[in-house]
């Protein structure tokens, strides 16, 4: 079964970074603080905090002995671990996905251009579905869609333009304050819940 773990990221994203870069290999301490601004270097950071200690707690090793690399199309894993994992953050929220088996997972919040990225990429039911919503309704709709696609191309290995044109994507959708949780993985192995972690700062 795959797990789905999310934490928010309103108190922290303007903690300054650098008493936890420590816990990072030098590669990725030059990622984080490669980014321009302050909030995203803490999304990142928190992101693969989040996902490694979700990681230290299953196989019973340390935190800062959990090491995330990238393969070359962008993929996260785990050194020396079999568990898949796959990494995701809006603007308040870091999410992760972890399992035995492969699987995807995108959070989103930003409701802007909704329609015109969906006149332009999604396929034309989808977006006439969305042109007979409005508000909140339509928000909701939008964002399960694109978290759905996005973390379809995260599992498949699809390209995400490609991704953007698919309909009945099977995955599912969690709805956490204005969020919208998406994730993909074989329909059997699909959680049927999420859960909040909080990391001490």
């Amino acid at each position: 079964m795959v797990e789905v773990f999310l934490m928010n990221l309103s108190d922290r994203l303007d903690v300054p970074v650098e008493k936890f870069l420590n816990l990072f290999t030098p590669r990725r301490r030059e990622k984080i603080l490669r980014q321009k601004f302050l909030s995203d270097r803490n999304r990142t950071l928190w992101t693969e905090l989040l996902v490694r200690s979700v990681i230290a707690e299953k196989i019973s090793r340390p935190l800062e002995k959990i090491f995330i690399e990238r393969e070359k199309n962008g993929k996260p894993h785990v050194v020396g671990c079999n568990l898949k994992i796959s990494l995701a953050h809006s603007e308040n929220w870091a999410a992760c996905s972890v399992g035995e088996i492969s699987s995807g997972v995108d959070v989103e919040e930003n409701f802007s251009g909704a329609l015109d990225i969906a006149k332009n990429f999604f396929p034309a039911r989808e977006y006439r579905e969305l042109l007979n919503l409005d508000g909140r309704a339509r928000a909701q709709k939008f964002l399960s869609l694109w978290t759905l696609k996005e973390s379809f191309a995260k599992f498949s290995g699809r390209d995400l333009e490609d991704a953007l044109k698919l309909e009945n994507i099977i995955g599912k959708n969690f709805f956490i304050g204005s969020a919208v949780v998406g994730v993909c993985s074989p329909p059997e192995t699909l959680p049927e819940n999420f859960s909040v972690r909080h990391l001490p700062l």
